[in-house]
Parts: structure tokens; C-alpha cells; sequence
């Protein structure tokens, strides 16, 4: 992933305050093993998402949902099929763009929205609870192809928006 200034990661959520966003300090940030860039805001209860698609973007805001009160079980992340033995995913829904609030949809993804990261194993927690042998490669298309799927399910790609 190329990397992107706060400026531009602002022109892709007009509608929000940059103190809504908690775009995060960029410096640290290795874009090369990026497959697209998503963070969390300091509250803790909403994610943001960055998709490059050839030399276009897609973004789309997330709210996170964290369960603390259930009993901790094993789940799969659906964007990068990372297994955690417990609490290391997050409901993320966003409502469907066009539908007026009136409809939302989600998935189970990592709760720190590091997919990217976890398939190419840089975390430094413990590894996935059930291992893959599935080349990197195909661990990244399969990663692109779900963030963007769940951007196309929530008309998020209907709306280019172009780099600046």
C-alpha cells in the first residue's frame, strides 16, 4: 500500500470531525506490509478503513462492538480467517450507504483491525490458535477480496473516491 498523509486520509471522510476520525500518527506506520489501512479511535468504539484499489480509494467507517460480559470462545476473524482462542475479535457494523441509517450489516474481525499484519504473522501475541499452509499470496488476495466485498455489501464502492 502506498502510504497516505493525514491530509488525504481527512478528504475521504468529509462528513466527519477530525477529532471524530483519530487518525493516528502515521510516522511508525511500514505501509509495505499494509493491504489496506484501518484503525481504531482512542475511544475505542469506532474503526476506520482504507482500501486501495489501483490508484483509488475506498473508506468507510466502522462501529465496534466488543462483548467483555460472554464467555470467551474461540472465533474466526472473516476478513483474514485468523482464530483466536478468545476475545480477539469484534462485531464491526456500518450502515449501508442509501439506506438512511435503516440498515446495517458486520463481520467478526480482528479487534485491533491488524489483518494485514496477521497474516504475515508480525504480531507479537501468540500465533493463530489453528495455523494455515495457505501461501502469502493467496492469504492477501483472499484478505483484499473480503474488504472488499464487505465495502461493495455496504455500497461503499459506489462512491470512488480518488487519491489527492
Amino acid at each position: 500500500m502506498d502510504s497516505l498523509q493525514r491530509s488525504e486520509i481527512r478528504k475521504l471522510f468529509p462528513d466527519l470531525l477530525s477529532s471524530e476520525l483519530g487518525v493516528p500518527d502515521l510516522a511508525p506506520v511500514d505501509w509495505g506490509v499494509l493491504d489496506y489501512l484501518g484503525w481504531l479511535h482512542p475511544s475505542g468504539h469506532k474503526g476506520f478503513v482504507v482500501l486501495p484499489v489501483n490508484s483509488n480509494f475506498y473508506a468507510t467507517s466502522l462501529r465496534r462492538s466488543v462483548n467483555h460480559d460472554a464467555k470467551p470462545r474461540t472465533r474466526m476473524c472473516s476478513w483474514c480467517h485468523h482464530v483466536y482462542r478468545s476475545r480477539g475479535t469484534a462485531l464491526f457494523s456500518t450502515t449501508v450507504v442509501g439506506s438512511d441509517g435503516r440498515r446495517f450489516i458486520g463481520n467478526h474481525m480482528c479487534s485491533n483491525l491488524d489483518c494485514s499484519l496477521r497474516i504475515r504473522n508480525l504480531p507479537s501475541d501468540p500465533p493463530t490458535y489453528l495455523p494455515e499452509t495457505l501461501d502469502i499470496e493467496k492469504k492477501i488476495y483472499r484478505l483484499e477480496t473480503s474488504v472488499l466485498t464487505f465495502m461493495h455489501r455496504a455500497n461503499v464502492t459506489g462512491k470512488l473516491i480518488d487519491k489527492i
